[in-house]
């Protein structure tokens, strides 16, 4: 028995012990933190139900020298998306709306699109709908303008075109969860922030949970956001984007450990809701897409997770359950940096899960067949990717073929059967297919994604006639907005009312990059002249402007 009793208080020994190196190494990620006059944030780290770690860094307010506590109130930012997809979900169980009905049905005055928008295809990101905030940065609008779910309002109603086919792809865009909310008060007929708090933040005791768009909730808890973006002073984090659905929900650590927590053990009468929250579908073609209803299902090192990230200017935040190694993990930070509160939260990740990352085997060299001249004679040249904007090069040097990216990184094509090959020199085995033709076609495969299409184009410099043909202005319906385009010392210049001037460069004839602000490219009436421009940029795509 005395035996027995030894080897139990070894372990127990032991166990301390090595929680206590674990503390410390979680101190030490998080000791910059605690610098003087720094703001920090909240970890919070739950191990089998139970709150295993929970400790505040840094300032929340650095004028009045306020720490940081485990009850400081942050903007969690896009971590805000589950909730208002959890209230979708709360409505279709209780048979008030259904998932599958056409958005349509709850916004009837918005544009009825070719192919129909289900509420479903809003919370997976696969609705087409174009993004806020980055629609307005086209429509003139600076950073820093307030924007309202009234203003996103407005923008919704004028779209008449959608980035892509509903189902077709995934694009991660605010402008689908500012619509589940405004669905959510349509078929409540209530605030969204007031809904929320009796049937979400209230049952689930979110005691310290509420939805303010509104940025002048003066709650002494709420930890002053501050940004710094090179080594310097902190300047306060002004968020400017006031809408609801997608963003500003405000929390604790503590809350959202609870909330967390559901995914484990869901409290009573929950169990459906939160399983539905899980749920994944494919896109129309039959491919994965691993964004559920709010939340990522991914893995971090072999581990499967259950995830989200989100960030307004001067807040970060990070959540995750593990459901293999039953470990969740919160971290709130009222602290954006040149140096990222991302990278502190791998940090803490890689400290508390082991790898399990599949080993591979090392790739068995490449087999190649003789060089075949001719071939490379046909298919050599300049090849551009319509869907991705991006050009490739492909020539022939001392009885090799080569792959030519656009920042000047090359790759031998070692030829394996008539028409294709494999790119040398790099891990991973991409396939480079070759189709012959008026232009010819090269098709680059993977094996994890959908195919890339390239095809051969006519890469010489554009004459100063040619460019002439690229000037005017040019109108957007959608965005009631207008750009100037001109020709200066054979050097074409875009200007905007609101963003001045910028130039303009040429990737192709009829392709033109806005100084790595949009793609842009040009369509031609039946004579040949240029007649309008559709614009491409981060989440926005095809948006047509006129040419007056």
């Amino acid at each position: 028995m005395k035996k027995i009793l030894l080897i139990a208080l070894l372990l127990n020994a032991s166990l301390v012990i090595n929680a206590q190196n674990i503390n410390a190494k979680i101190d030490q990620v998080f000791s910059d933190w605690n610098q003087k006059n720094h703001p920090g944030g909240v970890v919070s780290i739950m191990k089998k139900g139970e709150v295993v770690f929970s400790k505040a860094y840094g300032l929340a307010n650095i004028k009045y020298k306020i720490p940081n506590t485990t009850e400081t109130v942050f903007n969690i930012g896009s971590v805000s998306k589950q909730f208002t997809a959890m209230g979708i979900v709360l409505l279709n169980l209780e048979g008030k709306l259904s998932i599958d009905d056409d958005f349509r049905k709850y916004l009837p005055e918005l544009y009825d699109f070719d192919n129909k928008i289900t509420i479903r295809h809003l919370l997976h990101h696969t609705s087409g709908f174009r993004s806020t905030p980055e629609l307005f940065g086209l429509a003139g609008w600076r950073d820093g303008d307030p924007i309202t779910t009234e203003d996103d309002y407005r923008y919704f109603s004028k779209q008449t075109s959608l980035n892509f086919e509903p189902g077709t792809q995934f694009m991660y865009t605010n402008s689908g969860y500012v619509l589940l909310a405004k669905i959510i008060e349509q078929v409540t007929q209530q605030p969204f922030s007031l809904w929320m708090h009796d049937n979400v933040f209230l049952p689930l005791k979110m005691a310290s949970t509420f939805v303010d768009e509104t940025n002048s909730n003066t709650l002494a808890q709420i930890a002053t956001p501050y940004n710094q973006y090179e080594p310097g002073p902190f300047t306060i984090g002004e968020n400017t984007s006031l809408d609801i659905g997608a963003s500003n929900i405000y929390t604790t650590a503590n809350d959202l450990t609870i909330w967390m927590k559901n995914f484990r053990t869901p409290t009573k009468g929950w169990k459906l809701a939160f399983d539905m929250l899980q749920t994944v579908d494919v896109l129309n073609n039959g491919s994965a897409n691993n964004y559920a209803f709010g939340v990522f299902l991914d893995n971090f090192l072999g581990n499967r997770r259950i995830q989200h990230s989100g960030g307004v200017p001067g807040f970060l935040s990070n959540t995750a359950y593990y459901p293999d190694e039953d470990l969740t993990i919160v971290l709130l930070s009222n602290f954006i940096s040149f140096i990222s509160p991302e990278d502190k939260y791998i940090m803490l990740s890689q400290l508390l899960l082991k790898d399990k990352t599949p080993k591979t085997e090392a790739p068995q060299p490449i087999k190649g067949i003789a060089f075949d001249s001719e071939l490379a004679k046909k298919i050599a040249g300049d090849y551009w990717n319509d869907k991705e904007n991006y050009p490739r090069r492909v020539y022939a040097k001392n009885d090799t073929l080569w792959y030519l990216r656009d920042n000047g990184v090359q790759s031998p094509l070692i030829q394996v059967k008539a028409h294709q090959f494999i790119i040398g020199g790099i891990e991973t085995v991409v396939s480079v297919e070759f189709e012959e033709g008026e232009k010819n076609k090269m098709i680059i495969t993977d094996g994890n994604s959908l195919p890339q299409i390239l095809e051969e184009y006519d890469s010489s410099p554009l004459t100063t006639i040619e460019k002439e043909a690229y000037t005017g202005q040019f109108y957007s319906p959608e965005l009631e907005t207008t750009y100037t385009i001109s020709l200066i010392n054979d050097q074409l210049m875009g200007y905007h009312s609101r963003h001045g001037e910028f130039p303009i460069g040429v990737l192709k004839k009829d392709v033109t990059d806005w100084s790595g602000m949009a793609i842009v490219k040009y369509t031609r009436d039946e004579k040949g002249e240029t007649n309008g421009i559709y614009v491409d940029m981060n989440r926005v795509e095809n948006v047509w402007f006129q040419k007056k």
